[in-house]
């Protein structure tokens, strides 16, 4: 069934100007509607924490019952997301196809602000219910990492940020790596006496055309397309070049045991062209996976059951603000939004399980609080 408040309220979210490190105005914005259902709002400093504009949104209900479920999603998107203009086509929601459409991760902005407007509406007794409005999502999951987990008491969450049709919960994935080399050749005019520098652009082709990458096995990948020298002249041999990626895997062995090859093996390649080498890593965020009988998702089937809903428990190919709360001792899954190709100028929202989703959140809410107890 159409949503018409929800509708409205997704267009007026994708129509604001958002990206990593510049969420102030959905920030305002959002600020507002929580102050209005009625939650204590406050908002922490987690954009100073990589050079963004402000922080998280948090927004908190009390509650009458014991317990506490914390409901979040991104407040940031990926590149080429200013001056979205949704078209709707057929049940499914696109932009103009100059834009991302960012639905993700505005839809799981939506389907909260619609969740906790139905649970609060329905006068039902609830548990503190804290509401995160994360920033710099895209870029590093910056605002989950920033998060002061002293002012958080959930033990269990939703993240609403995952692609795919209403019903599934991603409740596993990947950790990740960044990983680079910088390589330092010797320069050399590159007429006159070409054997005497050492050709850094050379070296680095050789450490990426021989090093694996792509599909590593079942749940590990790795991707370097950043590359870089620092040359300016063609009549001078390289000395010096780079590059960087990433590594994932939702395997936590198998992650690190690719960053110890990667060291490896740009190191013998470096050492046999008499190169240097400086080798950048650094962990971004580890992998989880939340079996099906943990109460996070026992609640999540009984959710989909009382809708009608297909109920699948997946992991996921990429990151989110889960693998830091996970990380942290917090049970979080994601859940999916209807969402498809995010993060491409082709991405498309079917709206109804967008409406949909305002509804699972509810309902999320309530299969929770049927486990509390009162004050």
């Amino acid at each position: 069934m159409r949503n018409e408040r929800m509708y409205a309220e997704l267009v007026e979210l994708l129509k604001t100007d958002s990206a990593s490190g510049r969420e102030s105005a959905v920030a305002e914005l959002l600020k507002k509607k929580l102050a209005e259902l009625g939650l204590a709002v406050f908002q922490d400093n987690a954009g100073e924490t990589f050079g963004g504009e402000c922080g998280n949104v948090i927004g908190v209900w009390e509650g009458s019952l014991d317990g506490a479920l914390m409901l979040s999603a991104h407040m940031d998107r990926v590149p080429n997301g200013l001056g979205v203009q949704p078209v709707e086509r057929d049940g499914v929601l696109y932009s103009n196809g100059e834009t991302i459409l960012a639905a993700d991760d505005i839809a799981g902005v939506c389907a909260i602000l619609e969740g906790l407007r139905l649970v609060l509406a329905s006068g039902k007794p609830l548990p503190r219910l804290e509401v995160v409005f994360s920033v710099g999502e895209e870029t590093g999951l910056y605002g989950a990492k920033a998060l002061d987990m002293s002012k958080i008491q959930a033990k269990a969450g939703y993240i609403f940020d995952s692609p795919g049709g209403i019903g599934r919960f991603v409740c596993g994935a990947p950790g990740m790596y960044h990983l680079g080399a910088e390589i330092t050749g010797r320069p050399a005019h590159a007429g006159n006496e070409p054997e005497k520098g050492i050709d850094a652009a050379k070296i680095m082709c050789d450490m990426l055309s021989t090093l694996r990458q792509g599909r590593l096995d079942e749940v590990s990948t790795s991707n370097f397309p950043m590359l870089s020298t620092g040359s300016t002249s063609r009549n001078v041999v390289c000395d010096f070049a780079s590059f960087s990626g990433e590594a994932r895997s939702r395997d936590l062995g198998r992650l690190k045991d690719y960053v110890a090859y990667f060291e490896e093996h740009c190191r013998k390649v470096a050492q046999e062209k008499g190169a240097g080498l400086k080798i950048i890593k650094s962990e971004n965020f580890l992998p989880f996976r939340i079996p099906e009988d943990d109460p996070v998702l026992v609640n999540a089937k009984a959710a989909c059951e009382k809708l009608g809903l297909n109920f699948r428990a997946e992991a996921g190919g990429g990151g989110m603000d889960a693998n830091i709360y996970n990380a942290l001792g917090m049970a979080t899954v994601g859940v999916a939004l209807g969402y498809t190709k995010n993060h491409t100028r082709d991405e498309q929202l079917v709206l109804e399980d967008f409406f949909q989703s305002g509804r699972l959140a509810q309902e999320l809410i309530e299969a929770y609080a049927e486990r509390c107890e009162p004050k």
